[in-house]
């Protein structure tokens, strides 16, 4: 059954190749065709070089990136602005009854119901619950 399918495959694109054989020398033949001045010389290497650097930054700044030491200039502080949001996995869950039905609402963050969640208050006190042992020196 393989090697028919093979040789059906096989005969369709002889078919699909011979069907129209004008296009296939007109592609071989197309670069070979194209020998205009403009596609015969070589093209402009590419220009990386970044100028005057007083363009792009205040002349406060550049004074300072003049006078600071080799350490600082190379230095990059990044500032932001805009205060982060909370991510969907830090926001609380439900727990008790209310999880399945917050599972069900929410199927691809469901998995959190089954790891414990570190930033919820302990229930109750905090104070253990076995008291510490009395330390003596003998019997």
């Amino acid at each position: 059954m393989r090697r028919l399918l093979y040789g059906i495959s096989l005969m369709l694109a002889g078919l699909a190749q011979a069907a129209d054989p004008a296009s296939a020398r007109e592609a071989a033949a197309a670069p070979a065709a194209t020998s205009s001045p403009a596609a015969s010389t070589p093209a402009k290497p590419l220009d990386l070089r970044l100028g005057d650097i007083r363009r792009y930054i205040t002349p406060e700044d550049y004074r300072a990136l003049m006078g600071a030491p080799a350490m600082e200039a190379n230095t990059v502080i990044v500032q932001a602005d805009a205060p982060l949001l909370p991510a969907k996995s830090s926001q609380p869950i439900p727990g008790g009854i209310m999880a399945p039905f917050w599972a069900l609402a929410h199927p691809t963050q469901a998995w959190r119901l089954l790891v414990p969640d570190l930033k919820r208050p302990p229930d109750g006190p905090t104070e253990d619950k076995v008291p510490p042992p009395v330390f003596r020196w003998g019997p």
